[in-house]
């Protein structure tokens, strides 16, 4: 049986009707929020990143990388080089015409290099900022432990209209820098460190697959408070790696004669100790005691007044903790143990001298000589800067390859990498850095052991008369003892108010 026309006109019409109304009161109702993104560990980011960045074999091949193309800062028009090698190298070079400028760390030094104040080696935090990105940008696998570096997660935060998912790293020498991954893809939106005049930010946009691995197609870069330059990548290569000195710090002076110039350094330096035992000075110590993130958990500062003795001893007198001068009842007993501690040196002073040959010869022991260091450790790229407003010859330095250490110094010594700052003029060590790249152990391990990356600087000034002095001494370091729990520690020792003392030893007592 038919339906007449009328009734079927009828029908369609309302069930269009009714569709109609169905899918306005879809349209109008209100959408579900999206599900808050799930809090992820630091770890858990990373590994999602690694996964993200592409084919795994492909990545462990390719452990250097160079992106190429153009820069653009305002209407400049120019050129870049970017390279990356791990584990911890990197150097950016961005070119207007006849401004070049290059942003680099090599493993053992960062540096930079601009047309007004040339190629100069970075210091302070300004290095150590530099070389701990280097490191992040290298290392594709994030192998955290090698790099002694610990990350931790930090609250979700929108970057370039992208939810991100964010990490924090720090170094061992308290170096920090933040890394931006997008939520949706976990692939990096910005990389950046430092602050103000400091800052060094990457990011990342439009990834695309070169050799099984995604790779920007444009960064942007920005140093301290200049304007950001856009880099359009047009070339991407995958390589082993570039030659030893693709990443050193362009050398501004002649060919250096590394061992005459540190045999005269060690000469200068054992009429400097003489000279050092005339002053007195005071001593800021601060000790602090990390936790696994690398994060403050516990800090003392003792400030001290040092005094020379007989025999170039030196007796410490504390004076205040934490800002707080001592109780006069704890300032007696620090004055008593002083006293005694400057007679029982006279004693000892007396046996040396019917002992002097045994004592110099425990002395050469324990004492670390250049000599030591020339053989345990290659001195390379040496070159002519400024530091502190004086001329100084720059030296980076690494172990030794197959060298096989005879002496307790040279097994310590090995495993040392670093620069070394010499004064031009008086031929003296002005600043030391050094890390240990490999974990160091004493007793086998049973009795104590550093972790890699353990650090420490060394600075010198110079005195009105010409006197080289301690500045700074800074010390950080993984340490376990007797096979305990690991202790995080960083110490800090400033000295200040260098003044000549010349007393006897009845007028110290």
């Amino acid at each position: 049986m038919r339906f007449p026309i009328p009734f079927r006109a009828v029908a369609v019409a309302f069930f269009s009707l009714f569709l109609f109304s169905f899918s306005g009161t879809a349209q109008n109702k209100a959408p579900k929020p999206a599900k808050p993104l799930k809090s992820l560990s630091a770890n858990d980011i990373l590994k999602k990143y690694v996964r993200a960045l592409g084919d795994e074999k492909a990545v462990k091949a390719a452990t250097a990388t160079s992106f190429s193309g153009t820069a653009t800062s305002g209407d400049a028009t120019g050129q870049f080089t970017f390279d990356i090698q791990a584990p911890n190298r990197a150097r950016l070079e961005i070119v207007f015409s006849a401004d070049r400028r290059n942003f680099a760390s090599n493993g053992s030094s960062a540096w930079s290099a601009t047309p007004r104040e040339g190629a100069g080696t970075l210091v302070d935090e300004a290095a150590r900022i530099q070389k701990l990105m280097a490191a992040l940008l290298a290392d594709r696998k994030f192998d955290l432990k090698k790099q002694a570096v610990t990350a931790r997660s930090l609250p979700i935060a929108a970057v370039e209209g992208k939810t991100c998912y964010v990490v924090e790293f720090l170094s061992r020498q308290r170096a920090s820098a933040r890394m931006y991954f997008d939520a949706a893809s976990f692939l990096p939106v910005r990389l950046e460190g430092g602050a103000g005049e400091g800052l060094r930010r990457f990011e990342f946009d439009e990834f695309r697959p070169v050799d099984g691995i995604r790779e920007p197609s444009r960064l942007r870069f920005q140093s301290g408070l200049e304007p950001p330059v856009a880099l359009a990548v047009e070339r991407v290569s995958h390589a082993p790696g570039f030659a030893d000195t693709h990443f050193d710090v362009p050398a501004a002076t002649a060919t250096v004669d590394i061992p005459a110039l540190f045999a005269r350094i060690e000469a200068n330096q054992k009429k400097l100790d003489e000279r050092v035992t005339e002053y007195t000075f005071m001593l800021t110590e601060s000790v602090r005691k990390l936790d696994g993130d690398g994060r403050v958990k516990d800090s003392e500062i003792k400030v001290y007044e040092v005094y020379p003795l007989t025999g170039g001893t030196r007796v410490r007198k504390l004076v205040s903790v934490n800002g707080k001068p001592l109780s006069p009842g704890d300032a007696e007993k620090e004055t008593r143990r002083v006293a005694k501690f400057t007679e029982e040196n006279e004693e000892r002073q007396k046996k040396k001298k019917e002992s002097k040959a045994e004592d110099d010869d425990n002395a050469k022991r324990r004492q670390p000589s250049i000599t030591e260091f020339l053989r345990a450790c290659e001195f390379f790229n040496p070159r002519q800067e400024t530091l502190r407003g004086r001329e100084v010859i720059v030296c980076d330095f690494r172990p030794r390859k197959n060298f096989k250490p005879t002496t307790d110094n040279e097994k310590i010594i090995g495993k040392l990498a670093g620069t070394v700052w010499v004064d031009r003029a008086d031929e003296e060590v002005s600043r030391l850095e050094g890390r240990f790249d490999t974990d160091y152990k004493v007793g086998g391990g049973l009795v104590a052991s550093l972790k890699r990356g353990a650090a420490f600087t060394y600075e010198q000034t110079r005195t009105a008369e010409g006197v080289w002095l301690p500045l700074r001494e800074d010390f950080n370091a993984g340490i376990k003892i007797f096979l305990v729990a690991g202790l995080n520690v960083s110490v800090e020792n400033q000295y200040s108010e260098y003044k000549r003392f010349t007393t006897s030893v009845q007028d110290e007592k």
